[in-house]
């Protein structure tokens, strides 16, 4: 059976974008390793356009799930602008970060479909949000607005990756989903290390040059698999009908109350 000349557009598309990724991946790390940091920053920052171009061709298969990875990537491309070619505004940088976690929150939910669930796990994560926005007030005073972030962001992005790891067992894409925040998350962590000195924490130059490396070796595939994990209209409805008759087995048989 021959595919559509849209499929076949498509899947010609894709390969490109495959190519690309794999030549700017090649490119940021050559350039990082020969430790030229300002050459290398347009490169770097061609990564999260590239998956957004991914995700927006999948857009029509992928419905809601698939709008909803694009916002998230929308919001860290903005974040990088900022971030990576402006080199400045850290605060407005980690905003747009955080927008994006809280995209990948209101996914993870959407996937639960579970009020119940929702009701216990989200107040806990504005109470542990509240408070380390609250200790990072009084601990950083004079840097208050960007540690408050960087807090808030770094918390919502391991609670959405322990969330998502939750979810794997339903398959490929809610795999690809948390493997990217567990990635994303590494990044993340490299960059703290990397910025280390702000607060007394000194890694030596061996660390630091290491660490330069690390945080694009986890950031490129934590984008792709993110891009990649948008679920197909079918597929989550495939899932809804394997967890509804879960729920029905564990319920002897009964009917269960779909909003728990």
């Amino acid at each position: 059976m021959r595919m559509s000349s849209s499929t076949q557009k498509i899947r010609w598309l894709h390969a490109a974008l495959g190519v690309c990724a794999l030549t700017i991946f090649a490119a940021s790390m050559a350039l990082n390793a020969m430790r030229e940091y300002d050459i290398v920053r347009p490169v770097e920052f061609c990564i999260v356009p590239l998956c957004a171009a991914y995700a927006l061709s999948r857009l029509k298969e992928c419905g809601r799930d698939g709008a909803l990875v694009l916002a998230a990537l929308f919001c860290t491309i903005c974040a990088d602008v900022f971030m990576i070619l402006l080199e400045d505004f850290y605060p407005l940088s980690l905003a747009f970060f955080s927008a994006a976690q809280l995209i990948y929150c209101a996914r993870i939910h959407i996937f639960r479909s579970s009020t119940k669930y929702s009701a216990i796990l989200l107040p806990v994560r504005a109470v542990c949000s509240a408070a380390i926005c609250a200790a990072g007030a009084v601990l950083f005073p004079d840097d208050a607005a960007l540690v408050c972030l960087a807090g808030f962001y770094f918390l919502n992005l391991l609670f959405n990756a322990g969330e998502a790891l939750a979810l794997a067992p339903r398959g490929k894409k809610y795999i690809l989903f948390a493997a990217g925040l567990i990635l994303f998350a590494g990044c993340d962590i490299c960059v703290g290390l990397n910025a280390g000195y702000t607060v007394g924490l000194y890694i030596g130059s061996a660390g630091l040059y290491a660490v330069s490396l690390l945080i694009w070796i986890f950031y490129m595939p934590s984008q792709i698999l993110l891009a990649m994990s948008a679920t197909k209209k079918e597929d989550r409805a495939n899932c809804g009908r394997i967890n509804k008759d879960c729920r029905r087995a564990e319920c002897g048989g009964k009917e269960y109350d779909e909003r728990g």
